[in-house]
């Protein structure tokens, strides 16, 4: 009887879990508007990454970009036109 009550919530865990990881790998892209610049982003895990490294960069603790006044998100796309990925 105690081994049917393990393997009875297996399959709630399992479906959790694989919720968990569905949403965060099927998260889409988004587009961010540059308007210094006029032209848009694709923010995505390689301009989430160039973004955690431009906050290291200028000492900032990590908050979501559109947490951001708006000085700051030029600023960041100013260094971003500046800092363009290796594959470009």
């Amino acid at each position: 009887m105690r081994v049917k009550s393990i393997f009875a919530g297996l399959p709630l865990m399992a479906v959790a879990l694989g919720a968990a990881g569905m949403a965060t790998a099927c998260a889409p892209n988004r587009t961010v508007y540059d308007s210094s610049y006029n032209d848009n982003h694709r923010w995505n895990r390689r301009e989430e990454a160039a973004y955690r490294r431009w906050e290291a960069e200028q000492h900032l603790r990590h908050i979501e970009y559109e947490q951001r006044v708006i000085a700051e998100q030029r600023a960041y796309w100013t260094w971003r036109h500046n800092h363009p990925d290796e594959s470009r």
